[in-house]
């Protein structure tokens, strides 16, 4: 992060603009507190995925919470939380997210419920207004993938590297195909 004042930004757009395409947040201080931040469009739907991803998991969170907790392994609890996540999702009705999002067949719980049985690390699980579900991974060097899977055959693998680069690939959706994507994301 670097911190830029306004003159000095509007003198300058393309080289700040150019700092924030390369990953550095560029602060913007301003009279009474109202500073801005700019940053890369990358950064941006970066945050705005988390931003709807935590909205998600505070949705199926409650969902789960009154349940009450599962006492097994640490591996297991994670499996067995996204069992219940799943159950949540099944039980979420049209326009369950205020904007005509539809509900999540039984056929695509199953499915996903199969793949929890036998990935090798277990994914963040979020529905989206696509009636489809997400499966989030983020390893230690900063990268984000998501595996959007539905009715169909085939997966769509969506990547942002630490740096902003995104890559896009169509799978088959199979434990082995999920399996060595997940490996090769974590190296």
């Amino acid at each position: 992060m670097i911190i830029a004042r306004q003159m000095d930004v509007r003198a300058n757009i393309k080289k700040y603009f150019d700092i924030a395409y390369h990953g550095e947040a560029v602060v913007v201080p301003r009279k009474q507190d109202r500073n801005v931040v700019i940053i890369s469009e990358a950064e941006y739907r970066l945050l705005e995925q988390l931003k709807r991803a935590s909205a998600y998991n505070d949705l199926l969170t409650d969902g789960i919470g009154k349940k009450g907790k599962i006492s097994v392994s640490a591996k297991e609890n994670v499996k067995a939380r996204n069992k219940e996540k799943l159950s949540v999702i099944k039980n979420l009705k049209d326009d369950w997210n205020g904007n005509g999002a539809p509900a999540f067949s039984d056929e695509l719980i199953a499915k996903i419920s199969d793949l929890i049985d036998e990935l090798m690390i277990q994914p963040e699980i979020f529905p989206t207004a696509l009636g489809t579900i997400q499966l989030e991974y983020d390893n230690s060097g900063h990268d984000h993938m998501e595996i959007e899977i539905g009715l169909q055959d085939e997966a769509e693998i969506f990547i942002v590297n630490y740096n902003g680069k995104e890559s896009f690939e169509n799978i088959t959706v199979s434990t082995a195909a999920i399996n060595d994507r997940i490996k090769d994301f974590y190296g």
